[in-house]
């Protein structure tokens, strides 16, 4: 643990309640005189030693003030005179005394104790629940992935009944780049078509890559965008939206993100339809 979290610790090892790995890990930043837990510590141990000095002071009786300082000055008028001072058996009217409430050391001690576990419970609440935070964090990851990975499976397996179907035309689109590597498409009536290709070249996040039908007449259609993976491979899988006798070539052009109704860009792969 770093020092941010063994800082909820301190006043828990200065009561001498912290036990277990927690204990040991506190004491091992003291082993090494760390910077921050070292003088945490110190001023946990500090309060913890005040407890039993939380309650307040009493103030004596003021009735027992004025019997002292009588007392005082019958003795010294006694010894001034030689006599044995008599105690008067006359005595003055005292006003009564409110007492005041006295609140012992141990009660205000035992508070103190009590308000140190209310904040060692409070603070472990709030463990307990960025914990859960963040296991429900991780278990929404975890099932984010698991659902990206199921739809690769899905895909994978149209890609693959696609490609294996014999009313598939299989189709490879050459890049006008000769550094570029082909795509390879399957075209089924059916099915729709689909497109793989490896070691494609990242793009950049505003753009993307974007299949066309090229009819015999008329102007592009689109079949879909996509991207490459952080692996560089291609996958799509799209319906035929048009008649197959219709599809002249397919094409792809690079893009804007989230695809153009017609080519924005000059194709980068293209194949003719026999």
């Amino acid at each position: 643990m770093d020092c941010e979290q063994l800082d909820l610790l301190y006043e828990e090892y200065a009561l001498g309640i912290l036990e277990g790995e927690d204990r040991a890990e506190l004491e091992a930043h003291l082993a090494r005189g760390c910077a921050k837990c070292t003088p945490g510590v110190a001023k946990a141990r500090y309060v913890v030693s005040q407890l039993a000095l939380a309650a307040p002071e009493a103030e004596p009786p003021a009735a027992l003030r004025g019997k002292i300082l009588d007392a005082a000055r019958s003795s010294a008028s006694s010894a001034r005179s030689g006599t044995t001072p008599v105690r008067s058996t006359v005595t003055s009217i005292e006003k009564p005394q409110v007492k005041r409430p006295m609140f012992p050391a141990w009660a205000w001690a035992a508070a103190a104790a009590l308000a140190l576990m209310t904040g060692y419970s409070i603070r472990q609440m709030e463990l307990q629940t960025t914990q859960l935070a963040e296991l429900h964090r991780e278990m929404n990851l975890a099932t984010q992935q698991s659902k990206a990975l199921q739809d690769q499976l899905d895909q994978g397996r149209m890609v693959a009944s696609i490609m294996m179907s014999p009313d598939s035309m299989s189709l490879k689109l050459m890049p006008k780049d000769k550094n570029m590597p082909m795509v390879h498409a399957y075209l089924n009536p059916q099915m729709g078509v689909a497109i793989t290709a490896a070691e494609m070249p990242a793009m950049p996040p505003a753009r993307t890559l974007q299949l066309w039908f090229v009819p015999k007449a008329g102007k592009p259609v689109s079949a879909g965008i996509f991207r490459p993976d952080a692996q560089g491979q291609v996958t799509l899988v799209a319906p035929v939206n048009m008649p197959m006798d219709e599809i002249a070539a397919l094409a792809v052009t690079e893009e804007p993100a989230g695809g153009s109704p017609q080519p924005t860009s000059a194709i980068a792969w293209m194949a003719q339809k026999n």
